[in-house]
């Protein structure tokens, strides 16, 4: 979609600092983190909500939160990890 934020984020059309990505899911620093690692895990293809991602993204974005979270816990060692 043309003004979507995290569209445009993932074009490149508004900077990011990228973590991660693969064909389904591009993954990048908040830019008001709460905490050291705060990272945003989205779908490549416009969802306007959770309700309308299909299930292999939903899959995809779990999959990489799995995998940034072991990453995270190496580099940062967190007490913990929260997915939102």
């Amino acid at each position: 979609m043309d003004d979507c934020i995290f569209c445009k984020i993932i074009r490149g059309e508004i900077p990011s600092v990228k973590v991660y990505e693969d064909d389904r899911v591009f993954a990048f620093q908040d830019i008001n983190p709460i905490r050291d690692g705060h990272t945003l895990i989205i779908p490549k293809a416009h969802a306007e909500n959770i309700w309308e991602m299909s299930e292999q993204d939903m899959t995809a974005v779990a999959n990489a939160a799995k995998k940034l979270a072991g990453a995270i816990k190496t580099a940062l060692n967190p007490a913990g990890v929260a997915c939102l």
